[in-house]
């Protein structure tokens, strides 16, 4: 029986990560570009501005692809293969005044060309090929498997967002320092709002599955979120440049979990400052030793 019963737990749980967790936008409007104004980095540019640098991304879009991982604050280019930051990118375009507002695909498209050309801070450049072939039996997926351990430490508090892309080859890892009162009340209020339907057996979860969650619990989740991004920073890094870590610290490490080699590496990075690694905005000291702390201690 109460093996049942935690068979139907994790159903539960597995339920609600998956429609929490299945798109940024958590519906119909993630292949959108006009959505509402709510991240942090939108809220760098008044109404107009926002307005003409979605087109322009949208335009950019129709002629080459771009993702945008809105809560992060991150934008993935696929040609060339780079990351760029959002908060970077609506600075940037803030910064060309009535030049953006008049031809804002021209703009966006003048802003990428700029980031492809240079790797600096809020950018990062990416090599689709990162792994040409398995390093101690890891392929890429088991790679990308590793990564998110490596960059969630046991026992810390603040990793709240993490993604790993063994395509694209990168990760990201969104730091919060503490969660202020105003936006756990928020959450709270939203979850308040969820159907409390007692789910008994897996009947109860199928249709769990195929309810939508009630509309109040959709928008309090959103606009939490949305409120909770004016206060996380999100660290992006390239699988290419910790492989070639990897390669050369193993050696030092031969008995170490893949993950332990990787946390070492990727410290290093983030420390030093190397290239390979980099942040969608400036970190406080704060954030910094919080994400340190994520990446290099090991339970």
């Amino acid at each position: 029986m109460w093996i049942a019963l935690g068979v139907i737990a994790a159903l539960v749980v597995g339920v609600f990560l998956w429609w929490r967790f299945r798109d940024p936008l958590r519906g119909e409007d993630f292949y959108k570009f006009h959505v509402e104004r709510r991240w942090a980095w939108e809220l760098i540019l008044n109404e107009e501005q926002e307005q003409a640098f979605m087109a322009g991304l949208e335009a950019y879009d129709d002629e080459s692809t771009v993702f945008l991982h809105r809560e992060a604050g991150a934008l993935r280019v696929y040609d060339p293969s780079m990351m760029v930051s959002l908060f970077l990118l609506a600075e940037q375009f803030a910064g060309l005044g009535p030049q953006a507002l008049g031809d804002p695909a021209g703009a966006v498209r003048h802003l990428i060309e700029n980031a492809a050309r240079a790797e600096t801070g809020g950018v990062l450049h990416l090599d689709d090929d990162w792994m040409a072939e398995p390093v101690d039996g890891m392929d890429k997926y088991d790679f990308t498997g590793a990564m998110m351990s490596a960059t969630h430490a046991q026992g810390v508090d603040g990793g709240v967002g993490g993604y790993g892309d063994e395509n694209g080859g990168y990760g990201m890892l969104t730091v919060l320092v503490e969660m202020p009162r105003h936006v756990a009340r928020m959450y709270d209020d939203a979850h308040s709002h969820a159907d409390p339907s007692e789910i008994r057996n897996r009947l109860d979860v199928y249709k769990a599955v195929i309810e939508e969650p009630e509309p109040e619990f959709v928008a309090g989740l959103e606009s939490a979120d949305a409120e909770r991004s004016r206060f996380t920073n999100t660290l992006m890094y390239d699988y290419g440049r910790v492989l070639a870590g990897y390669r050369s610290t193993r050696p030092h490490m031969p008995h170490a979990q893949p993950s332990d080699v990787m946390s070492v590496v990727m410290a290093r990075m983030l420390s030093d400052n190397l290239p390979g690694i980099t942040w969608t905005r400036q970190p406080s000291p704060e954030q910094h030793q919080r994400a340190m702390e994520l990446i290099s201690t090991r339970g």
